[in-house]
């Protein structure tokens, strides 16, 4: 799990219109905490480093799928925003009502832009 908060003038709003108006063909809003959310999937990276000594390391590949939910940071959707993101190594992504459960739990301990 991977979880990040990006502080622009970007809102969910925004997010979604970008994502309608590039190649997504399911795109959904959420409600989290009275929050607008997204969520969307999209391949990790793998990268290998050989701290061995070595100057070498591998290719950089297409890791495997994940799952991101896009909170908005606060519940205006005036720009920001919280993103969760869930991966395993067997591809198997969870519920989205898992992702939402875990939304839940973590957003509270993330503080919003300053006001």
């Amino acid at each position: 799990m991977n979880v990040s908060a990006t502080y622009n003038k970007l809102s969910i709003a925004q997010y979604v219109k970008l994502m309608e108006f590039g190649d997504e063909t399911d795109v959904r809003t959420l409600s989290v905490l009275g929050r607008p959310a997204v969520p969307f999937s999209d391949h990790t990276m793998r990268i290998e480093i050989d701290l061995g000594g070595s100057a070498s390391g591998g290719p950089v590949e297409e890791g495997p799928l994940a799952r991101t939910l896009s909170v908005a940071l606060g519940g205006q959707d005036r720009g920001g925003y919280c993103d969760i993101t869930v991966w395993s190594t067997s591809g198997v992504l969870p519920a989205d009502s898992a992702l939402l459960d875990i939304a839940g739990t973590v957003l509270p301990a993330i503080a919003g832009p300053a006001a």
